[in-house]
């Protein structure tokens, strides 16, 4: 079976249902290096009341190149890890679907090791070469260090987890394929206030030096103030802290009733256990860097602890139930999580734009983002999503509220999908 229109919104998902099924025989393909995409399904995730795109076999060479300079080794090796593995899913589905009339997307990527300066210089060089759409670094620094270039390239650059308020007002070429945790961590406030027993007050840990943890600590402190619990101050600290016992105490001071880690990866339980050994018994709560497993180091020390998502293998939204189960049937033991669900739609909506302008050089890549965003978007692995914000280039989810129990998450509460920001 082979897809021949272009779907965007609310309709035909059940298809992809059945044919990822089918799929559960089939192997996955592609290397941390390339992929052609040799394995897939026939439909795309995506559906929609949109007109089919006119796009045919002869305007699309038979090739589609494209980049992705993502941090597979680094402090954030685990997030990239699992974007690109996300992306290699995408791009076996959409070149056996017809979507893209026979033409396949061929992807590189690129490890620049979470630094900047690797990032910046890799970056240039796929400027320089022949790929029509680009998918950024993961930490803010580095995508803001990196945007201009595409920018000056006039390439698409597709951001990925890399949330910092600014990042788009580069200029009309950056989008945003992961809806920044800004718009969705009040759900965690909202959650946390009314269970503070006792010292209705809060402090929280940051990493000082990612622009947009320090920005989730300005949002969340007066989130709390408007919800009645004082913030005690933060604690700022740069990402390359592992060691929290000696700041268990300054959190600690003044007995706050709830306690908040923005921080990533490995810190997360570093920090959670340095507390609960140092006798801390409040709340602990976080932000999405949390998810992936990252917690499992603190054990039971880390039950209860709760944070923000934009996906969860537990939504029920149909198109990411189909991407949940097309994940499980390319990767076999493996669960899903949010950076997977965010490289599989970066890479569909480069696919989809390509689609709908019918052409796939630079100038077309943009010109079918605009008319993607026009649409509305997609509904994709983290459900429904709509281009908003600057230029209509910002992402925005539901997400999703989650508590960690027993080594696993638990959904709380889904937020609302036709709000751009939840209250």
């Amino acid at each position: 079976m082979s897809m021949k229109s272009l779907n965007l919104r609310v309709a035909a998902l059940p298809a992809l249902v059945a044919v990822v099924v089918a799929l559960a025989a089939c192997g996955s393909s592609g290397s941390s290096s390339s992929s052609s995409g040799a394995g897939g399904s026939s439909a795309s995730s995506t559906s929609s009341s949109a007109a089919p795109a006119s796009s045919s076999s002869s305007k699309l060479p038979s090739t589609i190149p494209v980049t992705a300079v993502e941090d597979l080794s680094g402090p954030v090796a685990y997030v990239g890890k699992s974007v690109v593995a996300g992306m290699q899913v995408a791009v076996n589905q959409i070149n056996s679907s017809g979507l893209l009339h026979g033409s396949k997307l061929v992807l590189t990527v690129k490890d620049d090791g979470s630094q900047v300066a690797t990032a910046t210089s890799q970056f240039s060089s796929a400027v320089n070469s022949n790929a029509v759409a680009l998918f950024g670094p993961l930490l803010s620094q580095e995508a803001l260090a990196t945007a201009p270039l595409a920018e000056r390239g006039k390439v698409v650059d597709v951001a990925i987890e890399s949330q910092v308020n600014g990042l788009l007002e580069t200029g009309p070429y950056i989008y945003r394929a992961t809806s920044s945790q800004l718009r969705f961590d009040n759900l965690i406030p909202e959650y946390i206030a009314p269970k503070i027993t006792g010292n209705k007050s809060v402090r929280i840990l940051y990493l000082s030096d990612t622009p947009t943890l320090v920005q989730a600590y300005a949002q969340m402190n007066a989130k709390f103030k408007s919800l009645g619990v004082t913030p005690l101050g933060g604690v700022g600290v740069p990402i390359t802290t592992t060691d929290f016992t000696s700041l268990a105490s300054k959190l600690e001071s003044g007995n706050p009733g709830a306690i908040g880690i923005l921080v990533i990866g490995t810190a997360n339980p570093a920090a959670i256990t340095a507390l609960r050994n140092s006798g801390y018994k409040g709340l602990l709560f976080g932000e999405e860097a949390a998810t992936n497993g990252s917690l499992k180091p603190a054990g039971a020390l880390a039950n209860g602890f709760v944070y923000a998502v934009d996906y969860n293998p537990g939504l029920t939204f149909p198109s990411a139930v189909a991407f949940t189960k097309l994940f499980e049937s390319k990767n076999p033991g493996q669960i899903p999580d949010g950076y997977d669900a965010t490289g599989y739609d970066a890479v569909n909506e480069v696919a989809h734009a390509i689609a709908l302008s019918g052409s796939a050089t630079r100038s077309g890549v943009e010109a079918g983002m605009q008319d993607l965003a026009k649409t509305g978007g997609l509904d994709g692995a983290i459900g429904p999503e709509k281009f908003t914000g600057t230029g209509n280039r910002d992402l925005s989810v539901a997400g999703t509220l989650v508590v960690w129990n027993g080594g696993q998450e638990k959904v709380l509460k889904v937020g609302n999908p036709d709000l751009t920001t939840q209250p």
